[in-house]
């Protein structure tokens, strides 16, 4: 890593983590201060292990993204550091594992852009899909008879349902409602959206998910 991309990570760490400790004499409830102290807590270690050289694991990642985004989206460079935060998030995007799911939006996501793309390369993305994920469904995580994921205990889950249109032509004649084929929860592969769910769960989000919510309460 060179040493401009080890300046830029300390700058948003360290940038994030003092307006979260503003945050902790301000008006937020205390659940959001505790999550602001995990994180500067988190934040710290990271730093640790940038000046002791270590690798990062890829836990470490999220919350250097995270903190990273605010800089990102400047993009009138009004904080000057949009440049090198573009420059980082590409080096994140290097380093960060996909899940089979993550992959598969991305390539949509990509697909999207063009409107010339023939419909048979979605398709041959979705058989691919299919086939990562044998009869239809992602084994993990698991829920309980109460709803919970066994991993982390949220009850909060995205289900995609997918319903059986007939048409005679270009009209449908007739429509069957559809059936769960994939059930995930939100805590546990899409952190990022969990905060928006959270108070659900009683407020009580990952780390995954603690930068959104508590950002939201102190930005």
């Amino acid at each position: 890593m060179n040493p401009a991309m080890r300046k830029h990570i300390r700058f948003v760490l360290e940038d994030d983590s003092e307006v979260m400790s503003a945050g902790l004499t301000g008006d937020l409830d205390e659940e959001n201060k505790r999550m602001n102290r995990e994180l500067i807590k988190r934040h710290e270690a990271i730093l640790a292990k940038l000046d002791n050289g270590q690798t990062f694991s890829q836990e470490d990642l999220q919350p250097i993204r995270d903190a990273n985004e605010i800089h990102l989206n400047d993009g009138a460079n009004l904080n000057g550091h949009h440049r090198q935060a573009v420059k980082l998030d590409r080096w994140l995007d290097h380093m960060m594992e996909l899940d089979k799911q993550e992959a598969m939006q991305i390539l949509e996501q990509w697909l999207d852009k063009d409107g010339r793309t023939p419909a048979r390369v979605y398709r041959a993305l979705h058989t691919l899909w299919e086939e990562a994920t044998p009869n239809d469904a992602v084994p993990e995580p698991a829920f309980d008879d109460q709803g919970r994921c066994l991993t982390c205990g949220s009850k909060i889950s995205f289900a995609d349902v997918t319903d059986t249109v007939v048409f005679v032509g270009d009209e449908i004649v007739k429509r069957y409602d559809g059936d769960i084929i994939n059930r995930n929860c939100v805590r546990c592969n899409h952190p990022k959206q969990y905060s928006d769910f959270a108070h659900y769960d009683g407020g009580s989000p990952t780390s995954g998910a603690n930068r959104h919510q508590s950002g939201t309460a102190r930005r």
